[in-house]
């Protein structure tokens, strides 16, 4: 098998750059004499192939002549060939090994037929399976030269172990030149997609603004600046006028008619429906219109679209006018209030310029309670307050201290105020303690510092934190070794139902659901003595007229955890007498004490 392997009828030769040519057959011989020898040594009873192809030799000769002219144009244009066929092996050698190895007088290990054939398939198969990988890598992200790409990665590739083999190289060289022509006709084309998709889009660039400003109303669809983009040169493609629709038009109508309406670059559904209308009878001359069959039909459907969003875009707009009237009343209320300074009203002249500013900036939909609103507020600001009143106030200064959504809450004052429930100057004496509230909550409560330091006695409390991803695990929580009697074994301390614990006896008498509630609701009762600890060192500090809200905060961060220490013993003892009060619990002093469950 040596000896075949060294028979080169056929020799890809090395030329510069992995280049390759042909050399021609020796004089007087072919590779059917040569394969024949080789054989004759193999196995004896193979010898008369010999004499058979020598009969054959100079038909033989006459095909190999017009097959080598075949590839000489490969062979001058630098590529590497070897003639071999799509099968190495002739159809009789096939046959006479096929018999030989049936009949065991041939073994695999002398088997030319299977020894050249999987040489070949052994070539083929690493080109177009990992060589053909490794091209196409980089068929949507090459620059550069492609020529060059390929021979670097070839030469590379060239390298691996299954290589080593010449016969191998020899079998792979068409397979290389094939899958190399395929990669570089990709590339090429991905190249051509790639120019020609931004040579487009820098024409719907140009018609960018002149889109948003027909939309916005500022130009007419008729106008030239339109109709001079949309027959640009540039847009002299097929399917210019679809490319602009679905790449332009309708992507601005839909960016606009996602936003709320008062954010910049927002569309109304009327805007849209009314740009429309103009665009299906925008003529671009010589009567072609711009919203030819298939883009009239995407117009068309695209008014459906407009449909479903109004409803919702009408919504949004009516709660914004919403708020922007109520926000205008309580600036009124400030005014108003100001206005008044030490006296016990508004004076009348400064109360009718403020009813006209007032009247003036409502929306068109609130105009006809504007009026009466604003005498609502003007008579609750001339009205004192009363015990009612202080009543409410005081409800409003627990969810405050109690840390409640401050947004929330100064809604539910204003509210609270235009129903006359609460005087001009209880509202305003509210509204400033939500503000010293918000210094506290950005300043210290929502820091990062306290909210590690909450998170870390979340995890003490519960057993687990709830920002983080996994199961809750209760039973590790700290209720599930309050109340274990210090001489219990550490074995039965893990035991939960009957170890004694708070959290055991909850579970046992009243289910494993209670018990989880009462956890939870310790937990959040440990939050907000935290928080009014913190509350009340902070204010303390900005007592101090040469305290600034930041060197308070500051002072708050550098003993929160001596605050929290000291909480926690509170709560602590707190949470027994809840449990007590709530369940019946029974703190024992020993485990022999505490009764055992029956199974």
């Amino acid at each position: 098998m040596s000896e075949l392997l060294q028979l080169r009828p056929i020799q890809p030769v090395d030329l510069p750059g992995f280049q390759y040519s042909i050399a021609r057959p020796q004089a007087g011989r072919n590779k059917y004499q040569d394969l024949a020898d080789v054989l004759s040594q193999i196995n004896p009873a193979l010898a008369q192939f010999g004499r058979i192809s020598a009969a054959k030799q100079q038909l033989i000769q006459q095909e190999e002549e017009r097959k080598r002219k075949e590839y000489e144009a490969q062979v001058q244009a630098g590529r590497e060939a070897a003639y071999f066929g799509d099968d190495p092996i002739s159809d009789g050698l096939k046959k006479v090994s096929r018999k030989a190895v049936e009949s065991g007088q041939l073994l695999d290990k002398d088997n030319a037929a299977f020894q050249i054939g999987a040489l070949q398939a052994q070539g083929v198969t690493a080109v177009k399976g990992p060589y053909r990988d490794l091209l196409y890598n980089q068929v949507d992200t090459l620059e550069g030269d492609i020529g060059e790409f390929i021979e670097q990665t070839r030469l590379e590739f060239i390298k691996r172990p299954e290589f080593a083999n010449p016969s191998v190289r020899s079998f792979a060289f068409e397979e290389f030149n094939k899958v190399e022509d395929e990669f570089r006709n990709d590339v090429e084309k991905r190249r051509d997609e790639v120019r020609t998709e931004t040579f487009k889009r820098a024409w719907l660039e140009l018609g960018r603004p002149v889109v948003n400003g027909i939309i916005s109303g500022e130009l007419d669809v008729n106008d030239p600046t339109m109709i001079g983009w949309l027959n640009h040169s540039a847009g002299v493609f097929k399917g210019s006028q679809e490319y602009a629709w679905t790449n332009l038009i309708s992507e601005t109508l839909n960016e606009g008619l996602s936003k709320d309406p008062s954010e910049e670059g927002s569309i109304s559904p009327q805007q849209a429906e009314t740009f429309l209308d103009k665009l299906r009878t925008l003529d671009l001359g010589g009567g072609v219109k711009f919203a030819d069959a298939e883009v009239g039909n995407s117009i068309t459907s695209y008014y459906d679209k407009i449909n479903d969003k109004r409803s919702k875009w009408e919504a949004k707009k009516n709660e914004q006018l919403k708020t922007q009237y109520e926000t205008s009343k309580g600036v009124l209320t400030n005014l108003l209030f100001e206005a008044m300074g030490d006296g016990n009203s508004v004076p009348t002249e400064d109360a009718r310029k403020l009813k006209a500013a007032f009247l003036q900036q409502t929306p068109l939909q609130y105009d006809a309670q504007a009026s009466a609103d604003f005498e609502s507020i003007l008579k609750s600001i001339n009205q004192p307050s009363d015990d009612t009143s202080k009543l409410v106030v005081g409800n409003f200064d627990t969810l405050i201290a109690e840390g409640e959504d401050l947004t929330r809450v100064s809604k539910d004052i204003d509210k609270a105020f235009s129903s006359n429930s609460i005087s001009a100057q209880e509202r305003l004496t509210l509204l400033n303690k939500i503000e010293s509230e918000r210094d506290f909550d950005k300043l210290v409560h929502k820091t990062e510092g306290v909210r590690k330091l909450s998170e870390s006695y979340e995890e003490l409390i519960t057993g687990f934190r709830s920002m983080r991803i996994g199961k809750a695990t209760y039973e590790d929580s700290y209720f599930a070794q309050l109340g274990i009697p210090e001489d219990m074994a550490i074995n039965d301390r893990q035991d939960t139902k009957k170890n004694g614990s708070v959290f055991s006896q909850i579970a046992n008498t009243k289910g494993g659901y209670e018990a989880k509630r009462f956890v939870n609701n310790r937990y959040y009762a440990f939050q907000k003595y935290f928080r009014q600890a913190n509350l009340f060192k902070f204010k303390e500090y900005e007592a101090d007229p040469q305290t600034t809200p930041q060197e308070a905060a500051n002072k708050v961060l550098e003993e929160m955890k001596e605050t929290a220490t000291e909480v926690f013993k509170v709560w602590e003892n707190e949470s027994i007498r809840e449990a007590q009060r709530l369940y019946k619990i029974v703190v024992y002093k020993k485990a022999e004490d505490i009764p055992q469950p029956e199974f």
